[in-house]
């Protein structure tokens, strides 16, 4: 899994039947201290994210493993809202507070 940040929205009106009814959001790849990497990628959203949210993201074969993906054509998908990131006990993410 990776880390990254809801960036904006992709408005299809034209898709293939099996992605039909699924939102697609663009996510910046984050690193591990939430800096932003240089790559971006289309995800299937899974769980109502929104623009600024991090989020936890699966790619390749994963990314159709969800009970909304089974069988689409997707490489990332979007399968967690992250709320807090803690390490040695200390929160040094928090989604209400960033």
């Amino acid at each position: 899994m990776k880390l990254g940040r809801v960036i904006g929205q992709i408005v299809s009106t034209r898709k293939e039947g099996n992605v039909d009814g699924l939102p697609l959001l663009v996510v910046k790849y984050l690193d591990e201290n939430l800096g932003d990497q240089p790559r971006s990628a289309a995800c299937v959203d899974t769980v109502s994210a929104c623009d600024g949210d991090i989020v936890l993201l699966c790619m390749s074969s994963s990314a159709r493993m969800t009970k909304y993906t089974r069988n689409v054509c997707t490489d990332n998908t979007i399968v967690g809202i992250v709320d807090i990131i803690s390490t040695g006990g200390e929160d040094w993410y928090k989604k209400n507070q960033m």
